[in-house]
């Protein structure tokens, strides 16, 4: 398997990143270690923080958030809230969803303003995560080139100590991993797998339970940012769960679309891993 993943990598023109694990402690490692740019995948820790101080009493829920044009708005970004119109109030849990969800950059900002950046770095830190840190305090091109860093590895024990409710409470895990199931932005990781398995994933008699997951992308004709496609998260299967990491940069096609070449790849790597997962029942070897 570990060949057949790197005979893709080699015929790729650009920079692979990749863990993954079993259960049993079967792991795959190419070049996990080398710290590379998250783009939107550092809102998965930016979800955590929020948890953490619901955990603690510092907020609620329930709390407003108001979105003022004037204050908030940042051009080139994804997301729908730069669509609505000013003056939108927002709970705080719904605000995260959209930053989860449909990677809405004003919903990170103001996620960011609301708990802290540095409470958020904090919180990484305590993890035990040294190369992980959200560098953007805000999201907004004109001001950072940089949105964060991380490691394949760091990536995916993030999501293993999600599993493992070693991070928050196990409700609190179970929310967050709930909300991150969500993503709609998650086309290297289900891209190649079976679609009987996509169509029905969730449902009772399906293989695949969910996928809790987030991605990101950086990259533009005349943008500054380091060109990259990052997936990962947490596929939960009848057999049991695998986590996947994989971080793609340094490639030539930036144009956002199904078929980039480095999408297709992340995809490839992950259908291989889900069919020797599902081959060896809940395994990645035998």
């Amino acid at each position: 398997m570990i060949k057949e993943i790197e005979e893709l990598i080699k015929k790729f023109k650009g920079n692979v990143s990749l863990y993954a694990c079993d259960e049993l402690n079967n792991e795959i490692r190419i070049n996990e270690n080398i710290v590379v740019e998250t783009a939107s995948a550092i809102k998965l820790f930016i979800l955590i923080e929020y948890y953490k101080q619901i955990m603690n009493n510092e907020k609620s829920r329930d709390d407003i958030l108001n979105y003022k044009f004037s204050e908030d708005f940042v051009e080139n970004g994804s997301g729908i809230i730069q669509f609505l119109d000013s003056g939108l109030n927002i709970t705080s849990k719904n605000m995260a969803i959209l930053m989860i969800i449909i990677s809405d950059n004003i919903a990170t900002n103001k996620m960011i303003d609301y708990l802290g950046f540095e409470n958020i770095n904090n919180t990484i830190k305590e993890l035990g995560l040294k190369n992980t840190k959200l560098i953007a305090k805000k999201i907004d091109f004109n001001q950072y080139l940089q949105i964060g860093v991380t490691t394949a590895y760091e990536y995916a024990n993030t999501y293993k100590m999600l599993l493992n409710s070693s991070i928050l409470t196990p409700n609190l895990c179970n929310e967050i991993i709930d909300i991150l199931s969500k993503q709609m932005y998650n086309q290297m990781i289900i891209k190649e797998l079976p679609l009987k398995y996509i169509d029905s994933k969730g449902k009772t008699d399906s293989f695949i339970k969910y996928i809790a997951s987030k991605s990101g992308g950086l990259g533009g004709e005349n943008a500054k940012t380091v060109i990259c496609r990052n997936d990962g998260g947490i596929i939960s299967t009848k057999s049991g769960n695998y986590i996947t990491s994989v971080f793609i940069n340094n490639f030539s096609d930036y144009y956002f679309y199904d078929n980039n070449p480095a999408t297709i790849l992340g995809a490839k790597i992950n259908k291989i891993l889900f069919e020797n997962f599902e081959k060896n029942k809940g395994s990645f070897v035998k």
